[in-house]
Parts: structure tokens; sequence; C-alpha cells
């Protein structure tokens, strides 16, 4: 029987780590959620609009690699763009991806309704209103103790900047004590929607290749890396005589491997110079927050391996795990090979990538000394031209 993937269950699980870059950013995504979706439920919105509305909440940050926010815009907040544009490709996402590009509009006294002939969603104008309340929110503080601010300043900047009916009714449901508390302390949960989508395997590709791009341009590390680890990987699964549904799921590896590093800080994600012992110890963490991301949000325990095992050595001297030899499956060798095949290669904030012959003879090393799959890398050195040719610089 085939496993499906809640998209919900998934998505709680990849805003958790988004949100995690920042610390007073915490449960940002949920709490925005949950604030939309009280909201929503009391403008009685569709159990299908609800549900777009949350998925929309958990992804709305992602296209903020830089977590600026400005809540007077009328015009589309850049990081609101490109988070629309990074699922727009995505079937199953179509009614998400405008919510997301829109929901930095103001409302501007009716204006906002409209922006260049194309129709505002109310779920965006909702989730501008969740979002501006969860930023004023001070997390420091009791949640009630801010409950009078936040009204206040809802009813002073509201009347421009949002839509008068998701105002009213979130100011009618303000005066309980239980709507904060839920708030705060909540989080929407798959079995709250019938219509909680499940994805099979292709859907699950699709979705992936989806947050590759995400990931990739939170790190800002190099904008095709997840892709060009996933396109040397599927080329070697291919060569090793897999079939297409392993193959696939190699590739879901491959697109999620990094998945854990959006939650390390800018300041070392986007560091120019080279990285301190103290920079690269943090860094450790990132394949352990990928296997924590994935064992919550896949039913797929060898895809989660496979993925959280990419800087495991078979001589045991990887992190953060320290498995060796056998312990390593062949899937996650092969996406070692090609993370470190494609990270050489790509330039870095610190260094310029390093050419192919340099690549190629470092990762000799490398096998000799039995941190890499010998058998696996002789692959890439008997078919230099072909697999030089599915890495995108």
């Amino acid at each position: 029987m085939e496993r499906k993937v809640s998209l919900l269950e998934f998505l709680l699980a990849f805003s958790e780590n988004l949100d995690n870059q920042i610390p007073e950013k915490r449960r940002h995504s949920s709490r925005v959620a949950n604030l939309s979706l009280f909201i929503a439920d009391k403008l009685e919105l569709s159990e299908k609009e609800k549900y777009n509305l949350i998925i929309s909440a958990l992804l709305h940050d992602a296209g903020n690699g830089n977590n600026n926010f400005r809540n007077s815009s009328n015009e589309i907040e850049e990081h609101a763009l490109k988070g629309s544009l990074f699922i727009s490709d995505i079937p199953f996402l179509e009614n998400v991806s405008p919510i997301i590009k829109y929901h930095h509009i103001a409302w501007d006294f009716g204006k906002g309704n409209i922006y260049k002939e194309d129709p505002v969603p109310i779920e965006s104008q909702i989730l501008f209103l969740a979002e501006f309340i969860d930023h004023k929110l001070n997390k420091q503080k009791y949640i009630l103790k801010e409950k009078n601010k936040i009204i206040k300043r809802v009813k002073e900047e509201g009347e421009k900047l949002f839509n008068k009916d998701v105002i009213e009714a979130f100011l009618s449901l303000s005066n309980k004590e239980s709507f904060w508390f839920e708030v705060n302390y909540d989080t929407p949960s798959p079995e709250d929607f019938s219509c909680d989508l499940k994805l099979d395997i292709d859907g699950l590709l699709l979705l992936s290749k989806a947050v590759a791009r995400i990931v990739d341009y939170r790190s800002k590390i190099q904008v095709r890396h997840s892709r060009n680890v996933t396109n040397v990987a599927s080329y070697l699964s291919e060569k090793l005589g897999y079939d297409s549904e392993m193959i696939k799921k190699i590739k879901i590896a491959g697109y999620l491997h990094d998945i854990g590093k959006v939650a390390l800080p800018p300041s070392i994600l986007l560091k120019q110079e080279k990285l301190s012992k103290k920079d690269t110890d943090y860094i450790k963490v990132h394949p352990f927050k990928t296997y924590l991301t994935l064992k919550k949000g896949l039913p797929y325990e060898d895809i989660t391996i496979w993925a959280s095992y990419h800087h495991e050595k078979l001589n045991g001297k990887g992190y953060p795990f320290k498995v060796s030899g056998e312990s390593i499956p062949i899937p996650s060798r092969i996406i070692t090979i090609s993370d470190i095949y494609s990270a050489l290669l790509e330039n870095r904030p610190y260094r310029l990538g390093l050419s192919e012959n340099k690549v190629l003879s470092y990762m000799k090393k490398l096998a000799t000394e039995k941190y890499i799959d010998k058998e696996i890398f002789s692959i890439i050195l008997e078919n230099k031209e072909e697999v030089s040719s599915v890495i995108k610089l």
C-alpha cells in the first residue's frame, strides 16, 4: 500500500524550521495560521478556503530571505512575490500562490481589493492582519497583558491598512481570553480538515522541488545547490540501475537534504569570510534539523535517513550521527557524493568554485581514505562530461 503524505503535516514541520532561523520569530507561522483561521471562521469562509489560508500562512514567509517586515506598503512586497513564485508551478498550490502574493496589499479604504486589475483574495487580507498582530505581540510578555495593546494598534492603524470586515471579525473575537490562548498555544492539525491533501510520491516530488527553491534562497549559499545535488544523485541512481520509483525517492531526499539549514542564523549562512571553527561546529546541527523536520513531516523513514545522513562518512568521521560502513545506506552515499561534488563546483560567499579537475582530485583522496563510497564515485570519474552537464552554476 502506497504511503501518502499529509500536505498540512509536512508544512507544519517545515514552517517550524523556517521560523527557528530568528529566535524571536519561533512559532510565528503557526500563530499567524491560528489567527487567520479564527478570523476566517468568523467570516464564514468555506473549509477549502480556510485550508488554503492555513497553507498560505505556513508558507507566507517562504520568500523572506532577510526577515524584513514593513506594514505600510500598498505594493507587492518582494518577499511576498518571491514566495508566491516558488510555488506557482505546483498544481495543488495554485490557489495558495496568489494569497501569498497579495498578503501585504494595504486596504486603503477599499482600493486594496484590486491590484492592477487582479482581485486581492479575502484570504490575503486576513493573512495581512494576522501577520501584523503577531509582529506587534511582545513574545516575552504574558499574552493577556498584550491583548489591549494589540486591539488599540489595530484600531489606530487598521482603517487604512486592513479590510474593514476582517477588522470587525478580529475585534469581535478579541474580547475572549480563549481566543488569545488558542492563538498562542494551539497548532492547526490535519485532523481539523477533511480536505487535507494527501500526496502520493509524485506529489511529494513536486512539493520537494518547491521546498528546495525556498531552502536555497533562504541560505543564499547557492541558488541551485539542492537542484544540482538532486540532478547528480538522479544520474548516479540511474547508472546503478534503480527503478523509477526508487529514483523518485532519492530525488526527494536530494531536494530535501538541506531543509535543516533554514533554521541556521543569517550571520552564518550569509557570512562573507571563511567560516570559523565555532561557525563550523554550529552548522553541524543542520543535518539533525533535517532529520527532525522530515521525521515529523514524512511517513518515509528511508527518505528521512537518506537525506539526514549526507554528512556521514564510511570511516565514521562524519556527523552528526557518527554512523559508518554498512550502516550508511547506498542512497545516502549517493546524496553525500552528489552534495560534495556540487558544493565544491559552486561559488560560496567565502570562496569561488573549484575547477572540475581539482574537485575530482580532492574526491579521489576522500574515496581512498574511505570518507566516500569508491564504487559510486567511480561513476563520476568514468562519466565526467555527462555528470558535469547536469550541474547548473
